[in-house]
């Protein structure tokens, strides 16, 4: 269940693009995390461009997009990495809002806030972190924003996920276009223009559009190189139980003294995924010793 991204470069470099279409991955999220309409909408754009802006980094690194507004929504997350793989979670997946404007409302589902972005990658010992106010909550539009106030990349962000009357989602997708340092100035001309023509991306993908469709709409005027990319959009978590009982460790002994003073196993739910771990008592009782020794896993 995932979708093969598009790569383009122009012939002189300084403008690449990438797409995909998600409908099933989006589907795939939208089931794990009991998601309404809107929320489905919200989560699934922001897996998208976590997911398109993972392809543009390289050495196993990740960027994880991380909205705290005020809106009904509560807090959204997105992380995607160099290999395409992507996870994420709303803390309030089932609210529901009026349309706004014949669509669903994704905007004021997030509110006005905060949008952290972090970069990581192996090789360094610290994510890179930036933030930005939150512009209008419909994510691509902060995204934009984003990479041009703090990494000063000029850049087109499109993302749409379409959810019918059942809740289905019947197409989702995105596309991002970033300039490099040295295009010329008809090249930024040519891409303003382009934005103000762009059909929405649902619109293209319902018309029968491709993942290519969506990155050529824009750069039609340009001549492009489609880049060797293998790389699809997938839902994977990296839960585990080792990961489980570093976090129990992390909140503390009084934390751990109270789950073993309830005399049963703690239950843990992922955030990501849904996927329940139980720890039992005696593993409980050795997390609590290690705490107070100062010992890490």
């Amino acid at each position: 269940m995932s979708g093969k991204i598009e790569k383009f470069l122009s012939a002189d470099g300084t403008v690449m693009a990438a797409s995909v279409v998600a409908t099933d991955l989006i589907n795939e999220a939208r089931v794990i995390h009991g998601c309404s309409p809107v929320a489905t909408a919200a989560l699934g754009r922001a897996l998208i461009g976590a997911g398109l802006m993972g392809s543009f980094i390289k050495n196993e690194g990740r960027v994880a997009f991380y909205f705290k507004g005020d809106g009904p929504l509560g807090q959204l997350f997105a992380e995607g990495n160099s290999e395409g793989h992507v996870r994420g979670f709303v803390s309030n997946p089932q609210i529901e809002l009026p349309p706004k404007n014949g669509k669903l409302d994704v905007g004021g589902a997030v509110g006005r806030g905060i949008l952290s972005v972090a970069h990581s990658l192996p090789t360094e010992k610290q994510p890179y972190t930036g933030s930005v106010q939150i512009q209008t909550g419909e994510i691509a539009e902060d995204i934009a924003f984003y990479l041009f106030q703090s990494q000063q990349i000029p850049s087109i962000v499109a993302l749409g996920v379409f959810v019918e009357a059942n809740r289905h989602v019947s197409h989702a997708g995105g596309v991002i276009v970033q300039v490099m340092p040295g295009a010329k100035e008809e090249t930024l001309t040519h891409l303003e223009n382009s934005v103000k023509k762009m059909k929405p991306v649902t619109e293209v993908l319902r018309n029968g559009g491709s993942a290519a469709d969506l990155a050529l709409d824009l750069l039609e005027d340009l001549t492009l190189r489609k880049l060797d990319y293998d790389k699809s959009l997938v839902y994977k978590c990296t839960c585990s139980g080792m990961k489980v009982e570093r976090s129990l460790m992390l909140m503390g002994e009084t934390h751990i003294k109270a789950l073993i003073k309830d005399r049963v196993p703690a239950e843990v739910s992922c955030d990501f995924c849904g996927r329940k771990y139980s720890v039992d008592q005696e593993t409980l009782k050795a997390l609590l010793n290690l705490v107070k020794k100062g010992t890490k896993i």
